[in-house]
């Protein structure tokens, strides 16, 4: 064990609209946080005093900073990456939202280069950010473009943690999206995540099945049988056990997933309204299988509660506390 050090955490504001800088604010408002970390947020300093005075929250100072070798401890470190501190709460538009991916794009860099020690993003939204200059269907998609890896998905709340086979795809393309290459893939990940990330020797992993009833040995489709459980029975033996394919409905309905460590949902939805009906608002997205430790709140922008004051910030604190752990037991430090 190697004595602790304080940890570099940097910090992406998502879209300015929403309530990204918001629940960023909230977080920080925690003075104990500090004695752990520095915190850098990726922005401008005049957006984020602006939405500071708004809120009236009360956090450490906010101070500009030039260099990741004079980081103050005391205060909030804003490295600027723009200089436009234009905002309209609750408002789709383009311009601003492309803030949020210079913010992101400025902090993967700072990341890679070893100047900070772990990434908290806040959300943005797809749909807007999506351009000429961010051609990707979210944070996992650019990740997995820029470290050249194939990341997983990972929700993570102290009720259940479930990844997905498949995220931001089609419903049409689920089924040919899963291969047993993709399948042994993802089970691989979600092994070494739990064992290395979470200190789970010997993790219990559940796979669910693509089609209801598991296919109904092949009456309604043959996935299950052909793809899901060739795979699983090949992890006999490993670090892991690997359970599946289990029947997603009665799966969660019964409780089962209290008796694994992990659970690889086939799609997105099948995985996240579970995730989200037990643990909304508390859960920490997780992108396992990076050289990196990124994490993100459980939630998105909020247009809709944008600027009133009233964004529950407990998903982004859990996501600031799960990466300083995360990146702790990778380096050993106490």
């Amino acid at each position: 064990m190697v004595k602790s050090r304080k940890i570099n955490v940097g910090i992406t504001i998502g879209d300015p609209n929403g309530i990204g800088i918001e629940i960023i604010l909230k977080s920080l408002s925690d003075f104990s946080l500090f004695q752990k970390c520095n915190f850098i947020i990726y922005s401008s300093l005049d957006l984020i005093k602006k939405q500071k005075q708004h809120f009236q929250i009360d956090t450490p100072p906010l101070t500009k900073t030039d260099s990741y070798e004079d980081l103050s401890d005391t205060k909030i470190n804003v490295k600027e990456v723009f200089t436009n501190s234009q905002f309209n709460f609750g408002e789709s538009d383009k311009e601003l939202s492309e803030l949020g991916i210079l913010s992101l794009k400025e902090a993967i860099k700072a990341i890679k280069g070893n100047k900070i020690d772990v990434l908290v993003t806040a959300p943005i939204n797809k749909d807007l950010s999506y351009s000429n200059s961010f051609k990707y269907k979210g944070h996992t998609d650019f990740l997995k473009y820029y470290f050249s890896t194939n990341p997983l998905m990972l929700m993570i709340s102290k009720e259940l943690k479930i990844a997905l086979l498949t995220d931001h795809i089609p419903l049409k393309d689920v089924s040919t999206a899963i291969t047993e290459n993709i399948v042994e893939q993802k089970i691989k990940a979600l092994e070494t995540c739990l064992i290395n990330d979470f200190q789970i020797k010997k993790p219990k992993i559940a796979v669910l099945a693509v089609n209801p009833h598991s296919g109904d040995n092949g009456v309604i489709g043959n996935e299950d049988q052909s793809i899901i459980t060739p795979v699983v029975n090949s992890f006999k033996g490993s670090l892991s056990s690997v359970y599946g394919p289990f029947s997603a409905d009665t799966f969660f309905a019964n409780e089962n997933y209290k008796k694994y460590d992990g659970v690889i949902a086939s799609y997105h939805d099948q995985g996240l309204i579970p995730f989200k009906t037990i643990s909304f608002g508390k859960g920490v997205n997780f992108t396992a299988g990076l050289p990196i430790v990124r994490t993100s709140p459980d939630h998105g922008t909020g247009f809709d509660i944008a600027g009133k004051g009233i964004a529950d910030y407990t998903s982004f604190t859990n996501a600031i506390k799960l990466g300083i752990q995360v990146f702790k037991l990778r380096n050993n430090l106490d």
